[in-house]
């Protein structure tokens, strides 16, 4: 099976989840893993959150880049709906809704998802995203979309788990998700 191939020649990946409204999220109670604690942003919080979007694969982040984030009119990041997974209250995983005014309406985004290095593999990303979405919902919105990066593999195995499925918007979607989607396949046999 061949590898997936880097978006950052090609548009990046889509995800939507429907049926926000309807029920939480999942099948099973949101559970913070021992040790750890669940919060929505605070005042204080821009160093800590822009030092975990450092340590992603993403284009570089800084406080200023954050603080153009938050104060954007046109897509809005809401401090209530920005969620940290905490450690001694310190963050170590976040992501955030972005309520984008588009011209058939609100459309919600889930943004930024980020684990520490060191907190990776305890399941902290999900329980963020799951946060997120409860949020959503709770505002209305019935659907939510993402996006992702071909290599995110375990991104996006958490996202599939949420119930999010892959939206082809670009010609290249069929064939990249279909190498996504073995090479997950692969993972769990």
């Amino acid at each position: 099976m061949p590898e997936p191939v880097p978006s950052n020649r090609q548009p990046q990946l889509r995800m939507e989840v429907v049926g926000l409204t309807a029920a939480p999220v999942g099948t099973t109670p949101l559970r913070v893993p021992p040790g750890y604690g669940l919060r929505t942003f605070r005042p204080g919080d821009e160093d800590a959150w822009v030092g975990l979007l450092q340590t992603g694969d993403f284009t570089p982040w800084d406080r200023a880049r954050l603080d153009a984030l938050l104060a954007n009119e046109r897509v809005r990041t809401p401090p209530e709906g920005a969620f940290f997974v905490t450690k001694d209250d310190r963050p170590v995983g976040a992501t955030s809704t972005q309520l984008h005014d588009e011209p058939g309406g609100i459309e919600a985004e889930l943004g930024w998802v980020v684990v520490a290095p060191e907190h990776r593999g305890h399941g902290l990303g999900l329980v963020v995203c799951r946060a997120v979405l409860d949020f959503i919902g709770r505002l209305g919105h019935d659907r939510a979309y993402l996006k992702t990066d071909d290599f995110r593999l375990p991104a996006i195995q958490t996202y599939l788990t949420l119930g999010f499925e892959p939206a082809m918007v670009h010609e290249s979607h069929p064939a990249r998700w279909a190498a996504i989607l073995g090479l997950l396949a692969e993972r769990h046999r």
